[in-house]
């Protein structure tokens, strides 16, 4: 069998940055929930993330707009956008202490 001719660098990175998507499809569509196998996969894409950067010539900018592009997809909305809607929500879900400042026999 013969050799096979090698991978032209440009091949190498668009078949990364498929990757790349493919990864933060899977990552994405755990939605809200947060368990152990999301945790995981968040690390194995960092590391990649890396690795990327370091072996396929693809700049942090071409990263981030992946990433945004398949968050969008996936929520409808910017990741800034849902990160206030988080915080948002964390502070409307904090105890009011409030009404307990007036004496029990009055509330």
């Amino acid at each position: 069998m013969p050799p096979r001719p090698p991978i032209s660098p440009e091949k190498r990175k668009e078949r990364y940055l498929e990757a790349v998507k493919d990864k933060m499809v899977k990552l994405y569509a755990y939605g809200e929930a947060k368990p152990p196998a999301r945790q995981q996969l968040w690390h194995e894409i960092t590391g990649f993330l890396e690795a990327g950067k370091v072996l396929s010539n693809v700049t942090t900018e071409e990263l981030q707009a992946i990433i945004d592009e398949e968050h969008l997809k996936a929520f409808g909305i910017t990741r800034e956008e849902r990160q206030l809607k988080q915080k948002l929500a964390k502070t409307d879900d904090e105890q009011d202490w409030d009404k307990y400042d007036v004496p029990p026999r009055m509330r």
